[in-house]
């Protein structure tokens, strides 16, 4: 990736840097959901209260026996993926599978290009008191190389509810701090057009539902086109 294909609010990868982004995002300015940006697909109220608590329901009854527990101590027992909860989940199922559908209409009719673009994995996600993320791209490392999932071209975000201090995600590239809403969905590239973090949970219980999508067809969810 050449720096000139870069847009101004990307961050550039360089051989031998570790971090994307160094700053404080609280100095950031707030954005709400909302409001429309041009670098962003927002959209408030994709899911009502009630059907965010289903998808934290759901959670919390299989965290114990659901959660990935294989991926390193950062994420260990915070995260479902869609493909792992068992079918009488159905309620939960269709409301993440929906989330899905209406994620990849809303990318296709604003990309200019017309390859097809097809649904990754989906998880539901527990932000405990203390957790934050560190500046990242969703597709490559800082130094250039690719990460574990190079593959990923967008990546999608619902808040599931906002009863907590902090917790906030920010694009310092855009230079703005997402006030969270409960079923507000945010769509972004993968990429370093798109270096973001989230600030850390101080206080409650943070409850998000994250889904990516590809133009790779082997990397397609085999169960992202079923209908429930």
């Amino acid at each position: 990736m050449s720096d000139n294909t870069l847009p101004e609010y990307a961050f550039k990868p360089k051989p031998g840097q570790t971090q994307w982004w160094a700053g404080d995002p609280e100095q950031l300015p707030s954005f709400h959901p909302g409001n429309r940006h041009r670098h962003f697909i927002t959209r408030r109220n994709v899911l009502s209260r009630e059907q965010c608590q289903v998808l934290i329901d759901c959670f919390e009854r299989h965290r114990q026996e659901r959660t990935v527990k294989s991926a390193g101590e950062y994420w260990s027992g915070r995260y479902i993926w869609q493909r792992n909860l068992p079918e009488r989940e159905i309620d939960a199922i269709r409301l993440m599978q929906q989330l899905r559908f209406l994620s990849l209409s809303l990318l296709m009719q604003s990309l200019p290009r017309t390859d097809p673009l097809f649904s990754d994995s989906a998880q539901i996600v527990r932000w405990d008191p203390g957790a934050d993320l560190v500046c990242h791209v969703d597709n490559l490392e800082p130094d250039g190389r690719p990460n574990p999932t190079p593959h990923r071209a967008f990546s999608s975000m619902v808040y599931l509810n906002d009863g907590y201090e902090g917790g906030e995600t920010y694009f310092p590239g855009h230079n703005l701090r997402i006030k969270p809403e409960a079923g507000a969905l945010v769509l972004f590239g993968s990429g370093p057009e798109y270096v973001h973090g989230v600030t850390r949970v101080m206080k409650g219980l943070r409850y998000t539902y994250a889904g990516w999508f590809t133009y790779d067809k082997t990397m397609e969810d085999p169960g992202a086109t079923a209908v429930f």
